[in-house]
């Protein structure tokens, strides 16, 4: 039995990629959508509607959200912005088979409440007032008095929103301070008080449920949490049978899915959504089609393979084909680059071969050639002990004799082929994607990935920089709702703080109507631009897109930094700062050319998953 894989807890301008709030004005930098968010206001004076910015009182919140259109409107321009709050919604909520009421008929109405001159009960921040401290938090609506429509879709009443948060049972978390091993078979409601020596994930989400309820508009409505952990079979069948389950105890509007011990987690979310729950998590190594199955329904933190492989592609394609090695060694240094491919064949991930057919068909249109591959016959464990560590040594021979100066390796964990390599002497450049196994420092390490890969491993990832723990969003957010909370166990609950930011943002921009329409035409409203800093990806959606980041860093492997908080070396290090970029825009030069700016360790695998060495019990 194999080591358990460590599963996790998402038109640009360049100029601001990487900076930090406050480095240039909203208006200055986009004089158009300013301009356009002029006339939206001077719109806004003149026609009745219960939705009225506030006048130039400084001590008044911006009261102001996303409102989604009629359905009836017009199409929507293609390009996202704060003049057109609805850009392209998707057809089609899939049909609830268990009856579900659905969504009200007849189109959305503008936002009720939320005047200048009432009280806030938000305490939003920034300028212009945001939700919370996060760049990416939605404009604030400080205060809501008005009708949210009641029952507006199964899930919802006129008090309440259900939410079900589904997890892995029986894990061990070995990091965590008792050891503690998940519940299998278990429900736990979190607006029922706390029991005795609650499990640490349950006493997590009930923190998570106060800050979110309390920083977010959700319009007169609690969202509640219930928590559910699986028997620990993860067989497609047992995952149906707990959607059926879950559906029937529980009817919530949203799930979200963090399932990766047992695998089929697609089985259970199709299950869901065939019922008309919407689904929300990292939802890692998923192909445009899985989200594209059930309009509306599935949503994504993490992008989806076609644009990873456009993501690594251009990489590629713009600072490795066709220039010298400058980070391979011994006597590969400097030598015309010869590319080979590293890569699953496990048909039970049948997505990560897909991207990586994508990244060849796309580097070799150009110029590129991959001149020689190595493949893995099981995927995504840090170590298989299944696995035969002679096929590896093989391979990384096989690469040496032909020359190959640069292996390619488009995701998918393996802990052979690294090692194999160094232990021959053979010291080729990697380029690496990141898949929220590879990206991680803990995982490479405990694959021996790290004398192989140091100084010569180069990442391209859609994580952010994860700084020192106590200088982390999540970390600052949770600490506001719970100040009990190990700072070892602190490390499992962190994870869940960007899928569960992405959920309640689509609650506060569906405005009170809520509905997976509304959910639809909210997210399709938020701007399309680039990251403010280096905490937070560009998190938008285009036409028919259900995932959230748009952009990635890249860092660089160094076997003997040492991360903050930690007591083993080894670490992927952010680059310029963290900066983020859009597919095919990274700077020009082979990928020496910013070294020089290479920065701090990136605590990712510190502070991300919520089963950092977790294994099955």
């Amino acid at each position: 039995m194999g080591e358990a894989q460590v599963p996790k807890g998402l038109a640009n301008d360049t100029a601001s990629v990487g900076k930090k709030p406050g480095d240039s004005d909203w208006a200055r930098k986009y004089p158009p959508l300013a301009t356009a968010f002029i006339a939206l206001v001077l719109a806004i004076a003149v026609l009745p509607s219960a939705l009225n910015l506030p006048q130039t009182n400084p001590t008044q919140t911006l009261e102001y959200a996303p409102v989604p259109p009629e359905d009836s409107d017009d199409d929507p321009p293609p390009a996202g912005n704060l003049s057109s709050l609805g850009l392209g919604s998707t057809p089609g909520v899939a049909e609830d088979a268990e009856g579900g009421s659905g969504e009200g008929a007849g189109g959305l109405p503008p936002l009720p409440g939320g005047k200048g001159t009432n009280p806030s009960t938000k305490r939003c921040v920034g300028n212009p007032p945001r939700q919370t401290e996060d760049p990416l938090a939605p404009p604030c609506v400080a205060y809501f008095d008005g009708d949210n429509f009641g029952a507006t879709y199964q899930g919802v009443t006129r008090e309440e929103v259900r939410i079900l948060v589904y997890e892995s049972g029986g894990v061990r978390y070995t990091s965590s301070s008792d050891a503690s091993v998940s519940p299998r078979g278990e429900y736990f409601d979190l607006a029922q008080p706390p029991e005795d020596d609650e499990f640490l994930v349950v006493k997590g989400m009930r923190a998570w449920q106060r800050y979110f309820n309390d920083r977010f508009q959700t319009y007169g409505r609690f969202v509640h949490f219930f928590v559910y952990f699986d028997t620990g079979s993860g067989s497609p069948e047992a995952r149906r049978a707990d959607a059926a389950d879950n559906y029937a105890r529980v009817k919530p509007f949203a799930v979200l899915t963090d399932v990766s011990h047992g695998g089929n987690e697609v089985d259970y979310v199709e299950a869901m959504a065939r019922r008309g729950v919407l689904n929300f998590g990292t939802l890692t190594g998923k192909s445009d089609s899985f989200f594209r199955k059930f309009p509306k329904l599935i949503w994504g933190y993490d992008p989806p393979i076609e644009y990873q492989a456009k993501a690594f592609s251009s990489y590629v394609c713009a600072k490795v084909v066709n220039k010298p090695a400058v980070l391979a060694g011994g006597d590969l240094a400097s030598q015309p680059r010869k590319l080979g491919m590293l890569h699953t064949t496990d048909e039970n991930h049948a997505e990560r071969i897909r991207l990586a057919e994508l990244v060849e068909e796309q580097v070799e249109a150009c110029g590129g050639e991959i001149e020689a591959t190595a493949t893995f016959s099981r995927c995504c464990l840090v170590q298989d002990v299944n696995a035969n560590p002679d096929d590896a040594a093989t391979n990384m021979a096989q690469f040496r004799q032909d020359g190959i100066t640069t292996i390619l390796w488009p995701g998918g964990m393996e802990g052979y082929h690294a090692a194999a390599a160094f232990s021959q002497g053979y010291y080729p450049e990697w380029i690496v994607l990141g898949d929220d196994l590879l990206d991680g420092n803990e995982q490479n390490r405990r694959s021996r990935h790290g004398p192989a890969f140091d100084g010569r491993a180069i990442l391209i990832t859609p994580e952010v920089y994860h700084p020192p723990r106590q200088q982390q969003r999540c970390y600052q957010s949770y600490r506001e709702a719970d100040t009990s909370m190990n700072e070892r166990d602190l490390v499992y609950v962190c994870g869940y703080y960007p899928n569960l930011f992405q959920l309640f943002t689509g609650i506060q921009v569906a405005g009170p109507r809520l509905g997976p329409t509304s959910v639809d035409k909210g997210y399709h409203a938020i701007p399309a631009i680039a990251a403010k800093d280096n905490q937070s990806p560009a998190c938008f959606y285009n036409a028919g897109d259900y995932t959230c980041a748009k952009d990635n860093q890249i860092e660089i492997w160094e076997d003997q930094m040492t991360p903050p908080e930690e007591s083993r070396n080894g670490c992927w290090r952010i680059i310029d700062d963290g900066a983020r970029y859009f597919p095919g825009e990274y700077p020009p030069g082979n990928i020496d050319s910013n070294l020089n700016q290479i920065g701090p360790c990136n605590n990712y695998s510190a502070s991300g998953n919520p089963a950092v060495g977790g294994v099955p019990a």
